[in-house]
């Protein structure tokens, strides 16, 4: 009996840590939103001061609809945006950079301007108030 109990047991606790490593960032966000749903819920958390929770909107935008090329680059740059409001300006710099890196090339173009202009805007900000300008 003791033996059933502890197999039962580790198995359990083997299915539970497998579970726990399946789980992607949009834990907890419903799976049937859609994009605007996602833009707009984040946007609501961003607003109330919910960073990490707009993290997680935008994370799910991105995991789920991938090929939306134009909202993702406003994803970005909101992820971006947030890690700024979170004082983490190390990775808000480095996450603008990786956006702006999007905007290279004969196809730039086409893309969406705004992302590009609000990033080059923030990140001056950041970079004057490291260099005390």
């Amino acid at each position: 009996m003791k033996r059933t109990f502890l197999v039962t047991a580790l198995a359990l606790v083997a299915l539970l840590g497998w579970l726990g490593a399946c789980r992607t960032t949009s834990v907890g966000i419903p799976t049937d939103l859609t994009e605007a749903d996602l833009f707009q819920r984040a946007q609501e958390a961003s607003d109330a001061g919910k960073y990490t929770l707009a993290l997680r909107y935008y994370a799910a935008f991105q995991e789920r609809f991938p090929e939306d090329r134009d909202r993702n680059l406003w994803a970005r740059y909101e992820i971006a945006l947030l890690r700024h409001k979170m004082g983490d300006d190390a990775t808000a710099v480095r996450l603008f950079d990786e956006l702006l890196g999007l905007y290279t090339g004969e196809a730039a173009a086409e893309l969406p301007q705004g992302p590009r202009i609000l990033a080059e805007k923030i990140k001056a900000k950041i970079e004057a108030k490291k260099t005390g300008g």
